[in-house]
């Protein structure tokens, strides 16, 4: 499937590229955005690509369907538009009437998926990727549109990216790289290779010495020590608080 996306980004590159030089309007770009959701994403122009789809009082540029039920919505800018994430907001009350958590920004060349949250205090957005067609890598491009196809979105495939995708950000790792259970690894590592005991504290500083300025101005926050939540058993067991704190002195202090 890759490799019929791979050689549709080939053919649409200079249709794109022409489009952008003639400095298109937005009602163009929609029309060649339909015909690389056909040719390249593999919807049915006549069944699954719907125009100017209605939302209440409200209208979104495209609207992908699958057996009658809407996937995504694609909001499309004029070729020389740059994309940029307020234009985000838009797209966000469309998706909020519908409860569809999957919006596209494009501008034809370039191609933004975000995941959308609704809940009580509002509408947050994530983006989850970024792509340019006329000066990314297309194999990488071809990969990331894969989660747009006909194909992937019959088996719902981008949830499943979606969330290794947030498994995967800086927050979850960092998160996980500062968990007591990861850092007692570390120690007893540390201990085996060098006979050497040292404490939490001592590998968190360590760790801190590795991350640059940037990460850790950025996530400052979420760099501590993370506790594992103990049962009740493992609250009032002395027995088991006794080989916690035998097995890992640290505890012995908090």
């Amino acid at each position: 499937m890759n490799k019929q996306i791979t050689k549709g980004i080939d053919k649409y590159i200079p249709i794109f590229q022409e489009a952008r030089e003639k400095d298109m309007n937005e009602a163009d770009i929609v029309t060649r955005v339909v015909k690389f959701s056909e040719e390249v994403l593999g919807y049915d122009v006549f069944k699954e690509i719907t125009k100017e789809f209605q939302i209440k009082e409200r209208y979104v540029d495209l609207a992908i369907k699958i057996d009658d039920k809407v996937k995504f919505y694609i909001e499309v800018k004029s070729a020389n538009v740059k994309l940029k994430e307020s234009q985000i907001y838009q797209a966000e009350s469309y998706a909020s009437q519908s409860g569809i958590p999957w919006v596209v920004l494009t501008n034809g060349t370039e191609w933004q998926l975000y995941h959308l949250v609704f809940d009580k205090t509002g509408i947050d957005h994530s983006m989850v990727f970024s792509i340019d067609l006329l000066n990314g890598n297309t194999e990488e491009n071809a990969d990331k549109l894969y989660y747009l196809s006909c194909s992937a979105m019959r088996k719902d495939e981008i949830e499943n990216f979606w969330q290794k995708q947030v498994s995967l950000n800086p927050d979850s790792i960092i998160k996980a790289l500062f968990h007591e259970d990861t850092l007692t690894a570390i120690r007893r590592e540390i201990r085996r290779m060098s006979d050497v005991l040292v404490d939490e504290d001592e590998i968190v500083n360590s760790v801190k010495k590795l991350l640059s300025n940037e990460l850790l101005s950025q996530f400052g926050e979420v760099i501590k020590i993370r506790r594992r939540r103990r049962t009740r058993a493992e609250k009032e067991d002395p027995n088991n608080r006794e080989s916690e704190e035998t097995n890992n002195p640290i505890l012995a202090k908090i």
